[in-house]
């Protein structure tokens, strides 16, 4: 079982590294998008904010429409908290300040997050969960970098395990008032 996970896994991880050498070619030939001054000069701002608490100088800005809606800067250390990279930060000021519900009915064509720092895996799901779907980054990760995050994720795929399946989860969604009917799984 260990070797077969072992195989698995190295498969998983070439496979993870053709795959970033692609993305990277591909992405450096995408369209970028061109900030005005001012939402430059206030990304950088917002990345400075995060060196007053020592925390990794990223900052991180939504715009809808070319209009900042939200933004963020790293406020793990200041505030201990896990998730709050700048990415999710500004995620959570756009919906803060506007609402959750005109915020999941913004057209998402229209809708940009840049930030200072390549994302990692946990903004990447936010993004996904949200459907955020164009996102910029002014300073790439290292190959290295990126190749121990996928793995680390990899790794995640290979361990994670249920603990019961007494649908006890199941039936908590179906309490929820905007549970869809008639659907198995819902979107957290």
């Amino acid at each position: 079982m260990v070797a077969a996970a072992a195989l698995v896994f190295l498969v998983l991880a070439f496979s993870s590294a053709v795959l970033w050498v692609i993305h990277t070619k591909i992405h450096r030939m995408k369209s970028r998008v061109v900030l005005a001054e001012k939402q430059h000069a206030r990304l950088l701002e917002l990345a400075e904010h995060s060196l007053e608490s020592s925390d990794v100088p990223v900052g991180a800005i939504l715009l809808y429409a070319g209009t900042i809606v939200g933004e963020g800067y790293n406020t793990v250390l200041r505030n201990a908290k896990a998730g709050e990279h700048a990415e999710v930060n500004a995620i959570s000021n756009a919906i803060a300040v506007m609402g959750i519900d005109k915020f999941s009915s913004l057209d998402r064509s229209a809708l940009i997050l840049v930030s200072t720092f390549e994302p990692c895996l946990m903004c990447a799901g936010a993004f996904i969960n949200y459907d955020i779907r164009n996102v910029y980054f002014m300073k790439e990760k290292e190959f290295s970098y990126i190749g121990k995050e996928e793995a680390r994720f990899f790794r995640y795929l290979i361990r994670r395990r249920q603990v019961r399946n007494n649908d006890e989860q199941g039936s908590l969604f179906e309490r929820h008032p905007d549970y869809p009917a008639g659907k198995k799984h819902i979107r957290q």
